[in-house]
C-alpha cells in the first residue's frame, strides 16, 4: 500500500502521541464519503497491541458497514502493509461479544435495544468506542442514552462522520455546538483531551481518494390535481417556484419523467459498458412500490442480472448488495440503500428516482459512485449521476460544486437556473405532498455539470472469510450433521442436541470458533453418519428405489 492520505497520517500520529503520554482520549474524524475513514478503526487497534486498551467495538448504523468492519481487519493488503494481526466479529447483543477476537461490531439499533450486556464488558475491560457516522446519535435520543454510559467508561473514543448534519435538523450527541445569531452550527472539540482531524472533497480529490462525479441533470414537464379538483401544469421543474416543486418533482418521480430519466441514464450505463465491462449501476427509487415496478420492467426488458434492495438491513437487501459485489448482478434497484455501507467501487453510475431532499442523504447517496475502481486507470474513471434539475437538487449539487471547484476550474459546463435522512424513505408507499395527484409529466431536456478532478490499488471489497461467517458455517454444519444423523437413524434430532449441549456446556449460538470446532468433531465421532451407530446396519429405505438389472437372452 502507498502512503496513507492526509487524515490517516493524522490519524495514527494522533494514536502516536497517544502512547507517547499526550493525554489525548478522543480523536474525532470529519472525512468526505469516500475518503477511507474505515481503515482509521484498524489503525486505532495499535492502542490495543500497545497495552492502552483491550478491546474495541465498532458501532454503526447499518449491517452492511459492520460486514464492511469485519472485512477491513481481515483484508490481507492492510494486514501486511500496517503489519497487524487484529481481528474482531461482528456481534448483535451477545453473550461474549468479542469470542476470543479483539473486539466486535455492532449497530446503534442493538446497542439501543442491549440490556446490559456491553455496559457489563466496559466495566469489565479497557475498551476503545469507534462511533461510525455518529451524526446518526441525536442529542437526547434512545441511542444517545444508551452510549452515553459507554461514553463515559471507554479508555478511547473515535467518533467519525462523513457529515456533521443531520437530515432532521436536531443536534448530533456528544458534539458541541456554536450558538450564532441567527442558528448554531457543530464544532469539532480541540483541546489536550481531543484531537480532531477533517478531510474534506477538496483533500480527497487532491490525493486522487476518489473520483470526479459528473451529474446529468433534467428537466420536465409536470400537471397535477389539488385537493380542490384544480388542474397545475408546470413548463420546467427546473425553474419551477420554491412553492410548486415539492408537487413538481412527486408528480415527475411517479409518472412518465421517471421512466425517461431511467432510460437515459440506462443508456448511458450501457454505452459506457463497452469500455469498462464491469460498471453497475444503482436506481434509487422514492418507495418499495416504485422501485419494485421498475425492477419488474427491467426483467420484462430482458436484463436478467437485477436485483432488488428494499427494506434496510433485511436478510435479503444483504444479499443483493453482496450479489453486486460479488459481479452477480449488474443493476441494483434500493430504497433506503443507497447511502453509508454500500461500498461497490465498480459502480458507475447512479440514477436518482427519489424526491428526498436532505443535504447529507443525497450527499451521501452521490457518493456511492465516487469510488475508485482500482481494476481501472484512475484518469479514465468519473461517477455519473442522474437525476432531475429541480431547484432542491440543483441547490445540493451546487454546494457540492463548491466544495470541488477549486480541483476542477474550467473543466465543467457551468450550471444554468438557479431521524436521518436514510430513514424516511422507508415505507411502502410515498405519501404524496399536499394531497394531490399525479397526472402526467415527461422529461424535455437536460444539463451536464461536471464536478471532481484512488484508492492505491488496495481492493475495497475483501471476500475472505469473516469471524462471524466462519462461526455460521460451523453451526451449519453441526445443524446438518445431526439432522442427516437424525434421519439415517430415525433419531429425534432434540435428542442429540441435548446430548450436545451436555458435552458442551453452552449453547452453540454463544460459542467461539475453536469450541464449535471441538463441538464439530465430538458430534462426527458420536454420531457417524456412515451406518447405524453400533449395528453396521444400512439405513432401511422407506421409498422404492429402482434397482439396475442385466438383461441376459
Amino acid at each position: 500500500m502507498s502512503a496513507l492520505r492526509k487524515h490517516q497520517k493524522h490519524f495514527s500520529q494522533a494514536v502516536d502521541g497517544i502512547i507517547s503520554g499526550s493525554g489525548v482520549n478522543t480523536i474525532w474524524c470529519h472525512v468526505t464519503p469516500g475518503g477511507g475513514k474505515s481503515l482509521l478503526p484498524v489503525l486505532a487497534g495499535r492502542l490495543i497491541t500497545a497495552n492502552f486498551a483491550d478491546k474495541l467495538i465498532w458501532i454503526a448504523p447499518r449491517l452492511s458497514l459492520i460486514d464492511q468492519a469485519e472485512r477491513e481487519f481481515i483484508n490481507p493488503h492492510f494486514r501486511q502493509a500496517l503489519n497487524h494481526r487484529l481481528q474482531i466479529r461482528s456481534s448483535t447483543n451477545e453473550i461474549n461479544p468479542c469470542r476470543g477476537t479483539h473486539g466486535c461490531a455492532t449497530t446503534y439499533n442493538a446497542v439501543g435495544m442491549d440490556d446490559g450486556i456491553l455496559l457489563d464488558e466496559f466495566r469489565r475491560r479497557r475498551y476503545i468506542l469507534i462511533m461510525d457516522e455518529f451524526h446518526h446519535v441525536a442529542k437526547d435520543s434512545l441511542w444517545h442514552e444508551k452510549i452515553r454510559p459507554l461514553w463515559d467508561l471507554a479508555a478511547y473514543r473515535v467518533p467519525m462522520t462523513g457529515t456533521l448534519e443531520r437530515g432532521a435538523g436536531d443536534r448530533i450527541a456528544f458534539l458541541p455546538y456554536r450558538d450564532l445569531w441567527t442558528s448554531c452550527r457543530p464544532e469539532l472539540p480541540r483541546d489536550q483531551a481531543n484531537f480532531s482531524i477533517m478531510y474534506t472533497r477538496t483533500d480527497a480529490l487532491r490525493e486522487k481518494a476518489i473520483i470526479p462525479l459528473k451529474f446529468h441533470l433534467a428537466d420536465g414537464q409536470a400537471s397535477w390535481e389539488t385537493e380542490e379538483g384544480k388542474t397545475v401544469n408546470v413548463a420546467s421543474i427546473d425553474r419551477v417556484d420554491d412553492a410548486k416543486a415539492s408537487q413538481a418533482v412527486y408528480t415527475a418521480l411517479q409518472t412518465g419523467f421517471a421512466d425517461d430519466l431511467l432510460r437515459n441514464g440506462l443508456s448511458h450505463w450501457q454505452g459506457h459498458r463497452k469500455a469498462d465491462q464491469g460498471a453497475k449501476c444503482l436506481i434509487v427509487c422514492s418507495d418499495i412500490k416504485q422501485a419494485e415496478r421498475h425492477t419488474e420492467s427491467l426483467k420484462k426488458q430482458g436484463m436478467t442480472r437485477v436485483d432488488i434492495a428494499t427494506s434496510n438491513d433485511s436478510t435479503e437487501a444483504m444479499r443483493a448488495i453482496k450479489a453486486m459485489k460479488m459481479d452477480k448482478i449488474d443493476v441494483l434497484v434500493t430504497v433506503a440503500m443507497a447511502y453509508e455501507g454500500l461500498s461497490i467501487p465498480a459502480v458507475s453510475h447512479i440514477i436518482c428516482l427519489t424526491r428526498v431532499r436532505s443535504t447529507p442523504w443525497i450527499e451521501q447517496m452521490t457518493a456511492r459512485a465516487n469510488r475508485i475502481n482500482p481494476a481501472l486507470p484512475y484518469e479514465t474513471q468519473v461517477g455519473h449521476v442522474f437525476a432531475p434539475a429541480d431547484p432542491l437538487f440543483k441547490e445540493i449539487v451546487g454546494k457540492i460544486e463548491q466544495e470541488q471547484g477549486c480541483i476542477v476550474a474550467g473543466q465543467r459546463a457551468p450550471m444554468e437556473g438557479g431521524s436521518d435522512g436514510s430513514e424516511s424513505e422507508l415505507f411502502s408507499g410515498d405519501t404524496s405532498p399536499g394531497g394531490i395527484i399525479p397526472l402526467s409529466s415527461h422529461a424535455t431536456g437536460s444539463r451536464e455539470i461536471f464536478l471532481g478532478d484512488k484508492s492505491d490499488g488496495v481492493p475495497l471489497f475483501c471476500d475472505e472469510a469473516t469471524q462471524s461467517e466462519i462461526e455460521a458455517d460451523l453451526r451449519d454444519k453441526l445443524e446438518s450433521h445431526i439432522r442427516a444423523y437424525s434421519f439415517q437413524n430415525r433419531y429425534s434430532p432434540k435428542k442429540i442436541n441435548a446430548e450436545v449441549y451436555a458435552h458442551a456446556g453452552k449453547k452453540r449460538r454463544e460459542m467461539t470458533i475453536r469450541e464449535l470446532n471441538d463441538c464439530l468433531s465430538f458430534v462426527k465421532g458420536a454420531y457417524p453418519l456412515a451406518h447405524i451407530r453400533g449395528t453396521g446396519r444400512d439405513r432401511v429405505p422407506t421409498k422404492a428405489t429402482r434397482v439396475a438389472v442385466q438383461w441376459r437372452p
